[in-house]
C-alpha cells in the first residue's frame, strides 16, 4: 500500500451518513497523481442506529462508530476519518489564526482580537475579550497558571493579558518585523519570541525588557516557528558570556527554530550556542521539540519529518503537496493542519487518521488539552473539538 496518498471526504459526512440512499463523496489522491473519486452510501441502519455503508470505485468501509469511520481503498492503506465531537461556531466571525487550550479553557485569536472561553460549558455571555493588537495575531498562548495569556502578531508587539478581566497588563516592544511565535520558559518569568526580523529574543516578563538575543540569523531570514524543551540526553554546552540576573530557568532548555529559507536549528538557550542545524531546502512552517531532543517539523511543500537530536531526518512522510500550517503532538502521533483544509494525524508506522469537517478551508492551528481532546482553528471561523481516543490502536 502506498503511504504517499491522502484521503478526502465530504465535510458534513456525519450529517448525511444515516440517510439511506444519499451518496457521500470521497476521494483518494496519490501525490502528483489524479484523484480517484467514489461514494459512500447508507444501505440500511442497524438496530443501534449505526449505518451499514457501501463504497464505490474501490472504497470499502471497514468499521463505523459514533464520530468515526474506518475506510480503505485498493490504492492505499486503511485510514480513520473523525468527525468533530463538537463545533464552536459563535466564538469568532472571521478566520481563527491561533488557539491554545488549558484544562478545557480556550484562548483563541481572530483578526486583532483574542477571546478566552470554556469548551466544557460554552456560553457566549461568559467570553472574555482581549483587544489591543493592530493587525493579525499570529500566536496566543496560556501561561502555565491558566490565568494569563501571551500573544503576538503583525504589529511587532507582544502582549500579556489577564484572562479574567481582558485587560492588557504589559506590552513588550523590541522586534522590527512581525512576531511569529512564542515559547514560555517554566512558570513564565522569562519568555522567548521569534520574528521575521531574524531574531529569537529572551524577555524578562516582569520588567518587559529584552534580556538578550538567543540567536540573530540573517535579517532577511524569517523565523516562522519555535519550540522549547528540557532535553535529558544532550549536551547544552557551556556559556561564555555574562549571566543576567533576570534570566531564570534557561540552564536546561533548548530552543528549536524553523525558518522560511529551510534552516532548522537547535539552540542551547543558556549557552546561546547552536547545538545542531540542518537545511531542508523548503520553508519550515511548524515545529516541535520534545524532552528527548527529538524534533518534528511541517514544511511548505507538505512534508512532515521526524528528526533526531542532531537534526538528521529519521522519517519523512510526503503524502501531499499542500503546505503544513501548524503542528502538535498527541502522544506518539504528529497532528498537522494543511492549507487545503486537511488535518492529518500521522505516525511513523504508517497509521493515519483525518480530523474532518474543514471543507477545504486552511487549518491555521491545532492543539491538544494534553488529556483527551484535539482542537483545530480554521479560516472558516470555527473551532472544532475531536475525540482522538476513537483512533484505532
Amino acid at each position: 500500500m502506498n503511504e504517499e496518498c491522502s484521503m478526502y471526504i465530504q465535510h458534513n459526512w456525519e450529517d448525511c451518513i444515516r440517510l439511506i440512499g444519499d451518496p457521500i463523496w470521497i476521494s483518494v489522491k496519490q501525490r502528483n497523481e489524479p484523484s480517484i473519486h467514489g461514494h459512500l452510501q447508507c444501505k440500511s441502519l442497524k438496530l443501534n442506529g449505526i449505518p451499514v455503508l457501501n463504497g464505490t470505485n474501490g472504497f470499502e468501509v471497514e468499521s463505523v462508530s459514533a464520530h468515526a469511520i474506518q475506510v480503505k481503498h485498493s490504492s492505499c492503506a486503511s485510514v480513520t476519518l473523525l468527525s468533530p465531537y463538537r463545533i464552536f461556531k459563535d466564538v469568532h466571525n472571521a478566520s481563527v489564526t491561533s488557539l491554545d487550550v488549558f484544562g478545557g479553557q480556550c484562548v483563541s485569536a481572530s483578526d486583532s482580537m483574542i477571546k478566552s472561553w470554556s469548551s466544557l460549558d460554552y456560553e457566549k455571555e461568559r467570553e472574555v475579550t482581549m483587544s489591543g493588537h493592530y493587525g493579525d495575531i499570529y500566536c496566543c498562548r496560556w501561561f502555565p497558571s491558566g490565568k494569563v495569556v501571551l500573544s503576538c502578531g503583525t504589529d511587532l508587539r507582544i502582549k500579556i493579558w489577564s484572562s479574567d478581566s481582558g485587560e492588557c497588563a504589559s506590552t513588550l516592544v523590541g522586534h522590527t518585523q512581525t512576531v511569529t511565535d512564542l515559547a514560555i520558559i517554566d512558570k513564565g518569568r522569562n519568555i522567548i519570541s521569534v520574528s521575521k526580523d531574524g531574531t529569537a529574543k529572551l524577555w524578562h516578563v516582569g520588567s518587559g525588557k529584552v534580556i538578550d538575543n538567543i540567536i540573530n540569523v540573517n535579517p532577511t531570514t524569517y523565523i516562522n516557528c519555535c519550540s522549547i524543551s528540557s532535553p535529558k540526553n544532550i549536551n547544552l554546552r557551556e556559556r561564555n558570556t555574562p549571566v543576567f540576573e533576570t534570566e531564570i530557568g534557561t540552564d536546561d532548555k533548548c530552543l528549536l527554530i524553523g525558518c522560511q529559507n529551510g534552516t532548522i536549528s537547535l539552540i542551547g538557550v543558556y549557552s546561546r550556542k547552536i547545538l545542531a542545524t540542518n537545511n531542508l531546502d523548503v520553508s519550515v512552517n511548524a515545529c516541535h521539540v520534545d524532552n528527548n531532543a527529538q524534533s518534528y517539523v511541517g514544511c511548505g511543500d507538505g512534508r512532515v519529518m521526524w528528526l533526531d537530536e542532531h537534526l538528521a531526518i529519521k522519517h519523512c512522510i510526503f503524502d501531499t503537496n499542500s503546505p503544513v500550517q501548524c503542528l502538535c503532538l498527541f502522544k506518539e502521533l504528529v497532528v498537522c493542519g494543511h492549507v487545503d483544509g486537511s488535518c492529518v494525524v500521522r505516525s511513523v508506522n504508517g497509521r493515519k487518521a483525518y480530523l474532518t469537517g474543514h471543507n477545504v478551508e486552511p487549518v491555521y492551528d491545532v492543539c491538544t488539552d494534553s488529556t483527551r481532546f484535539l482542537y483545530t482553528a480554521c479560516r472558516d471561523g470555527m473551532i472544532r473539538k475531536y475525540l482522538p481516543e476513537l483512533l484505532p490502536n
